[in-house]
C-alpha cells in the first residue's frame, strides 16, 4: 500500500513540473507587444494578416505592468525604450500637421495667412531666453487671440513637433492636455480658438480618406504643387506628397519596435517592413522610405545570422 502511494505521489508530482515547464514554454512561444491608441489599429492589421499566413505563432497585447515585453513600441527619440539595450526596428513613418477648426472665430485671417518656419515658431512656441528681447518687439495680432493646445505625454507627437522646430516640449505656448494626442481635437472642437497638431491618422477620416469634419489645416508656405496637395484635403494625396518629397514645415518621423532577441520576434518584424508596409497607408501611415527598407531587412538578416550561429 504505501509503495502504491509514493508510486501515485511521483505520478503527480511529474504532472504538475512537466506542466509547469509546458506553460513555461508556452509564455515564450508567445509574441508580447505594447502600442499606442493612434497606431492600435494598424498594429491589430499587422497582427491579423500575419497570423493568417502563421497560424501556428502567436501575439498578445503586453498588460500595462508587464515587466517582459518582446516588442516596445518606439514613437519618438525620448522614450525609455531606446535606453533599453535592444535593437530597434522601424517599421512605418507618421506625420504631423498643424490644424485648427472652421468654426474659429478668425478663420478667415488664418487662411489669408501663409505659415513658414518662422510664424509657426512663433504662434506655437516661446523661447524663455528671448523673453525679455520678445516684450520690445510688435506682437503678432494671431498669437494672443488664438489658444495652443499641445500633448502632455511621453508618446505624445509634442515631443517630435517641438524637436522638427528646435523647442523642447516646455517651450509650448497655451494649453497641455493629458492623455492621448486625439484629446488634441476635443480641445479645439470644443475651445473655437484653439490651434494645435495632429497625425494624419486622426485628423483624416480613415474612410472616405478626406479631413474630418470641422477641421482645417493652417496654410503652409510651400511650394505650389505641394499646397495644392495639401489643399484637396486628402490622406492619400498627403501621403504620396509626403513619401515623395521632404516638405520642410511638416514633421516625418519614424515608428519602430525595441525587440527581443527570438526568432519568431524578428521574422514576424521582416514580414512587417515586406508585406505589411501595405497596410501603412490605410491606416493613415507613411510606409519606409528604400534606404531605410534596404538597412532594416540587412540589420533583421544579421541579426539572425549571428544569433544562430
Amino acid at each position: 500500500m504505501k509503495t502504491f502511494r509514493l508510486f501515485l505521489f511521483l505520478i503527480l508530482v511529474s504532472v504538475s513540473s512537466a506542466g509547469r515547464l509546458n506553460a513555461a514554454d508556452d509564455n515564450q512561444d508567445i509574441i508580447y507587444i505594447n502600442g499606442e491608441k493612434f497606431i492600435s489599429p494598424l498594429i491589430e492589421k499587422w497582427i491579423t494578416e500575419y497570423l493568417r499566413q502563421n497560424p501556428g505563432t502567436r501575439i498578445q497585447w503586453a498588460d500595462k505592468n508587464s515587466k517582459e515585453i518582446d516588442l516596445n513600441l518606439v514613437t519618438n527619440d525620448d522614450e525609455p525604450a531606446l535606453r533599453s539595450g535592444k535593437d530597434l526596428a522601424y517599421v512605418g513613418r507618421y506625420a504631423l500637421l498643424p490644424v485648427t477648426t472652421k468654426g474659429n472665430p478668425l478663420y478667415a485671417q488664418i487662411t489669408k495667412k501663409k505659415f513658414g518656419k518662422k510664424e509657426l515658431r512663433n504662434l506655437f512656441f516661446v523661447d524663455e531666453d528671448l523673453l525679455l528681447e520678445d516684450t520690445n518687439k510688435k506682437k503678432d495680432p494671431l498669437q494672443s487671440r488664438l489658444t495652443i493646445y499641445s500633448g502632455n505625454g511621453a508618446t505624445s507627437g509634442a515631443v517630435v513637433f517641438a524637436s522638427f522646430f528646435g523647442f523642447s516640449p516646455s517651450n509650448f505656448r497655451g494649453k497641455r492636455i493629458s492623455g492621448d494626442d486625439i484629446y488634441l481635437l476635443n480641445a479645439i472642437r470644443k475651445d473655437s480658438t484653439g490651434v494645435t497638431f495632429n497625425n494624419l491618422s486622426y485628423i483624416f477620416d480613415l474612410n472616405d480618406r478626406q479631413l474630418k469634419d470641422e477641421i482645417a489645416l493652417l496654410p503652409l508656405d510651400l511650394r505650389k504643387e505641394q499646397q495644392e496637395a495639401l489643399r484637396s484635403e486628402n490622406l492619400d494625396e498627403t501621403i504620396a506628397l509626403l513619401e515623395e518629397q521632404k516638405v520642410e514645415l511638416i514633421p516625418v518621423h519614424h515608428i519602430g519596435f525595441a525587440y527581443n532577441e527570438k526568432d519568431q520576434v524578428r521574422d514576424f518584424l521582416k514580414w512587417i517592413i515586406t508585406d505589411g508596409q501595405k497596410y501603412n497607408h490605410e491606416f493613415g501611415f507613411l510606409n519606409l522610405d528604400e534606404k531605410t527598407l534596404t538597412y532594416q531587412k540587412k540589420q533583421l538578416e544579421t541579426t539572425l545570422l549571428t544569433t544562430t550561429n
